[in-house]
Parts: C-alpha cells; structure tokens; sequence
C-alpha cells in the first residue's frame, strides 16, 4: 500500500536521554555496542550547560564505543547561533555523525548559516507538522537531515510526500520515532518504502508505552531491523491491558 519495498532491513539507532554525568554516558554507549547498535543518538538532560563538560561526555562515549559506531547528539534547543557553531566544532572532532535541532526550530537563518559553516550534517523536524513546514525547512533552513514524526507531521500519507520534497533535493529523511512501539513499527514501514531514509530511531525508553504496549515489536538484531512483510498491517500486536490502563479519557 506504501508502493513497495526499497529496503527489507534498515539501520536502526538507539536513542536515549543524555545522562548527568560522564561515566554514565560512557557506560550507556558501551552498552549499546554490546547489543550490537552501530549507531546511538544521546540527547537533552544537561547538553547545553556547560560547554566544557559537553565535550567530556562526547569524549566519553567515543572513547567507549570506538570509531565504528555512529554517535549522533540530539542537543534540544541548547544554543544559538554562535554557541551552536562552537559545539558542532567540538563534535566534528569526535565524529558526531549528525547534530540534531541545536536551534530553535523557526530560526531558519540560523540553522542555514549553522549548515553551510560546519562538516557535521544538522539534522531537525520531528516539531513541524505538514508539507509545507517541511519544505521551509529544506528550502530556507536547509537542513542536512530531515526528521518527520508521522504521528505530528500528517501520517504515513503526508510522510511519503515529505519523503518526495526531500529526496528532489538530494536530502536524507530519518523519522523521528521515541515515544511508542507503534510509531517504531510505523516509521520502519514508511522508511523502507522511500528511497532516502536509510536509518531509523530505535527508542531504548524505558517508558511503558514505548516497551510493552506492544506486544510483538519490531525485531532489532545486529545493529539492524527487519521489515515485517509477512504480517498484516503494521506488522504488531497491541496489548490491550497496557492500552487500556494508559488511557485517558
């Protein structure tokens, strides 16, 4: 129904909260390499309070994880311009693969200038919602990377046509997928079926909601997730006890 397949196993990153201190992060990113993630997105709690102690905990992880492993680091809205351009010099010596929304999202002066001053690729829009916003974010922001949340940003529908703006102008689409095992199960699909979303967000939350309420998640193994083409829809099984004890309403 999404027009078939480019690829049956993507890529798939965990993705967690920076801890407060640097041995925590350092032990997180180790592991993360054990259960065989070749890439980890670290991002928000103390980014942006100290510059000095940004660079210990990307120091850290690398250090961990060794030069195999994309690290990517979700900053939160940290800076502005000119502290943006600091860190992403600081990241760029630790091979931080992308830096993610260390702007305000409106700021699309901010974030072209921040793109064409640095090697390391900027990566934002999981706050955007619908086509049009996407395409700002291309045209004037001129993001590297762009993050669409299908639960925000219009569904699988309105996806795919993000998907299209994205791939006429040469740019990688990666969906933005933290909060729960459905909107894991829904970005796999949709990223297998566009030809420039080689990688997907893998939530390592401890959130109920992103752990059990389903009940036959999306596989990871070895750094990889499968697309599941043999079941129907999403591929997944809701837990009904899960869903009704989190429901509001």
């Amino acid at each position: 129904m999404l027009g078939g397949v480019f690829r049956s196993r993507l890529k798939a990153y965990a993705s967690t909260l920076m801890p407060e201190t640097v041995q925590e992060a350092a032990l997180l990113g180790e592991k993360f390499a054990k259960r065989g993630y070749k890439a980890m997105k670290f991002g928000w709690g103390p980014i942006g309070r100290d510059a000095r102690f940004d660079e210990a905990q990307i120091r850290a992880i690398r250090s961990a994880v060794g030069d195999d492993i994309d690290i990517m680091i979700d900053a939160g809205l940290a800076w502005d311009l000119k502290g943006a351009l600091r860190m992403a010099d600081i990241y760029a010596k630790y091979n931080v693969f992308w830096l993610e929304e260390p702007l305000h999202p409106d700021n699309f002066a901010g974030y072209r200038e921040l793109a064409a001053r640095t090697s390391v690729s900027i990566a934002g829009g999981e706050q955007e919602s619908g086509r049009k916003a996407f395409q700002r974010l291309m045209d004037e922001a001129n993001l590297d990377i762009i993050q669409p949340d299908l639960a925000r940003a219009g569904g699988l529908t309105e996806g795919r046509k993000i998907a299209t703006l994205a791939y006429d102008r040469h740019k990688t689409i990666v969906p933005h997928a933290f909060k729960t095992g459905i909107l894991v199960a829904a970005s796999t699909h949709f990223a297998a079926a566009v030809p420039n979303a080689p990688m997907i967000e893998y939530t390592v939350s401890d959130s109920p909601l992103a752990r059990d309420l389903v009940a036959s998640p999306i596989e990871f193994k070895d750094g990889y997730v499968t697309v599941p083409v043999d079941r129907p829809g999403l591929g997944i099984e809701i837990d009904e006890k899960v869903l009704h004890a989190y429901r509001v309403g």
